[in-house]
């Protein structure tokens, strides 16, 4: 069986997906840390499924995550949410 060869593959991929708007090269991505003042607490909340996978499109259609899409909603109406409350504070991948 023959192996192939996927590095000029990849490396034509690594220039497309640099050269798209919601890419930014690695170098350049800021990874947020939490901030030291007030203590995050969790929140939950029940849903219908359709209605929160309705959520889930309306935010990757705004290049968000589902939270601060909800954050910049309740900003919206008025809470104080600030900028460092919808960082995406997941890890990020090496």
């Amino acid at each position: 069986m023959m192996k192939k060869n996927l590095q000029s593959v990849t490396a034509s991929l690594g220039d497309l997906a640099a050269a798209m708007p919601t890419q930014m090269p690695m170098a350049v991505v800021r990874r947020p840390v939490p901030s030291p003042g007030e203590p995050l607490v969790q929140f939950s909340m029940r849903m219908r499924k359709s209605l929160r996978r309705e959520l889930d499109r309306l935010a990757i259609d705004h290049d968000t995550t589902m939270q601060a899409f909800v954050l910049s909603a309740l900003r919206d109406k008025g809470l104080s949410v600030t900028d460092d409350d919808l960082l995406d504070l997941r890890k990020q991948a090496s």
